[in-house]
């Protein structure tokens, strides 16, 4: 059986995806620098649940393609997702099962609004997202709300003040160039 017949495309028509192995590696490695630099910074403040800070990241890089324009949407959400996973943490440990009933009904009432589209600063994809990780049962039962918000801040700050520098930088190239 031939390469055709397999399947397989002669190499002139194979389409190029992706940046050269070296320029993957020099990404890569920035990628790692910016990890680590992140990981200190946490570290250093005493912020255990960095993980909020990369869930932003990816939220807001990847799902918002960093559009500055967007930043406020994923920040809002995040922290209204958050805020709504506090509430099923703590509403059912203050008041009992009226406390869980409080909880579901404003969880029930948010994604109404997501549905209609409502409240789209609040009420957003970065909304679910961070509503959905933080009830994950293994962070109902042991993770650290201020802690949680306190490694989202400094995610937001990280990630978010870092990009823009980059985008200013790049900016100020670009004309300096023309």
């Amino acid at each position: 059986m031939n390469d055709l017949a397999a399947g397989h495309q002669p190499p002139s028509t194979v389409a190029k995806i992706g940046p050269s192995a070296t320029k993957g590696l020099m990404v890569v490695g920035a990628i790692a620098v910016v990890v680590v630099a992140f990981l200190l910074l946490t570290r250093a403040l005493g912020i255990a649940e960095f993980w909020a800070g990369f869930l932003f990241l990816f939220f807001w890089a990847g799902i918002e393609q960093m559009r500055f324009e967007r930043l406020n949407f994923a920040v809002v959400g995040a922290c209204v997702g958050l805020l709504a996973a506090l509430a099923l943490n703590q509403l059912p440990q203050l008041l009992g099962g009226g406390g869980l009933a409080l909880a579901l009904a404003g969880v029930v009432a948010l994604v109404y609004c997501q549905v209609m589209g409502w409240l789209a600063l609040l009420v957003n994809n970065a909304t679910m997202l961070f509503l959905t990780v933080a009830t994950i049962p293994h962070l109902q039962a042991s993770g650290n709300f201020p802690q949680m918000f306190a490694g989202l801040l400094v995610g937001v700050v990280f990630f978010g003040g870092l990009l823009w520098s980059a985008f200013r930088v790049a900016r100020w190239r670009a004309a300096r160039k023309a």
